[in-house]
């Protein structure tokens, strides 16, 4: 298709899922040989890392809808990069991009949806009104804005991808120093997780599984990669459960955490959008156990490149666990099987590709 120039703002000075997509997505278009722009507060990880990426950024926050401030950058960017199609990632950013961008620049505008909330009445009147797209995540993401009342042609599913290169399996060096680097031994059975160390991940559902393991599974250790409100309470009831736990902190380095495991486990019990870590593991190679929320089942189909558990279920969980333990041939196969669908479907080319199409046909 044509070249199209794009401006992709990400208002925020946090790093986590969103913004590491962010990257993912403005890195890949570019490589598809469109004009992409990342407006993001200078000096943000999400601002430094595109640069990395030699990606062009300028310097664009909104604090609120109303930041008009903020809209004068954005309207300068415009004009000075003859910019086509103008993408909000954040809900902050929907009402002044549409109104400025749309009314008063003339410019193509597209929200990006990660959450499962039902969007306003008046957010949603605005989309249907003075928006020209909006691309969901996930299908379950996709499910919401229908109930809002936004009309299906307006929708499209891109779901999110990741960068193939920087995750991989197989490299028996790479995880010796990883797991000598975290203190585990070659007999352990480590069980990673990833994310905010809060109560809506899940941990507590599985170092509550974990104790149910210990005389089954005596190499059994879990690894938990992340910060948050809850780690506090997490190291107690490892503790009090005589669980063995691994607590890393926040890691930019992923890559090098998960050839640590031997299982990694997304037992969240909120309603996830899609499970960008879930997908990053099974790239990995690792075999993947995850709650059946959301927009999970899109990415782990139960017993073909994963397995489901009921959120909320530590029995369940351990259940999985020992299932995966005793199989090596069948956890293997998942892991492969894992492998496999990410590079099909969840490649940070795959998600630039279906987003291209989505601008092509504005």
């Amino acid at each position: 298709m044509p070249r199209v120039s794009v401006l992709v703002i990400s208002s925020t000075k946090a790093f986590g899922g969103m913004e590491n997509q962010t990257v993912n997505l403005v890195r890949a278009l570019s490589g598809l040989g469109h004009y992409v722009v990342l407006g993001a507060p200078a000096g943000s990880l999400v601002y430094e890392k595109a640069r990395q990426f030699c990606v062009r950024v300028e310097d664009i926050s909104f604090t609120n809808a109303g930041d008009l401030f903020a809209v004068l950058k954005m309207a300068r960017a415009v004009r000075r990069h003859n910019t086509d199609v103008i993408v909000a990632t954040m809900g902050k950013e929907y009402w002044p991009v549409a109104l400025a961008g749309k009314k008063l620049l003339g410019r193509k505008v597209v929200f990006m949806r990660h959450m499962a909330d039902r969007l306003k009445g008046h957010t949603a009147w605005l989309v249907r009104h003075a928006v020209d797209g909006v691309v969901a995540v996930s299908d379950f993401v996709r499910q919401g804005l229908l109930e809002a009342g936004i009309p299906s042609e307006k929708i499209s599913v891109v779901h999110n991808g990741i960068d193939l290169d920087r995750f991989f399996a197989g490299q028996e060096e790479q995880r010796r120093q990883a797991r000598l680097e975290l203190g585990f031994s070659p007999e352990d059975l480590v069980i990673g997780a990833a994310g905010a160390l809060n109560e809506g991940k899940g941990l507590f559902v599985l170092i509550n599984a974990a104790g149910l393991l210990k005389d089954a599974l005596p190499q059994a250790k879990i690894l938990l990669v992340g910060e948050g409100p809850g780690r506090a309470a997490l190291e107690e009831e490892a503790g009090s459960l005589g669980v063995k736990a691994v607590f890393t902190g926040r890691r930019l380095d992923m890559e090098r955490m998960y050839p640590a495991m031997d299982i990694f486990a997304f037992p969240s019990i909120c309603r996830e959008t899609f499970g960008m870590v879930a997908i990053e593991a099974m790239a990995s190679g690792l075999p993947v156990i995850a709650s059946s929320v959301g927009g999970v089942p899109e990415v782990v189909q139960d017993g073909e490149n994963g397995l489901l558990v009921p959120p909320g279920d530590p029995r369940a969980l351990a259940s999985a666990i020992m299932r995966l333990a005793g199989d090596a041939e069948f956890s293997k196969r998942l892991a492969q099987n894992g492998q496999k669908k990410v590079r099909e479907s969840f490649s940070s080319e795959a998600m630039a590709r279906r987003f291209e199409s989505v601008i092509s046909g504005l």
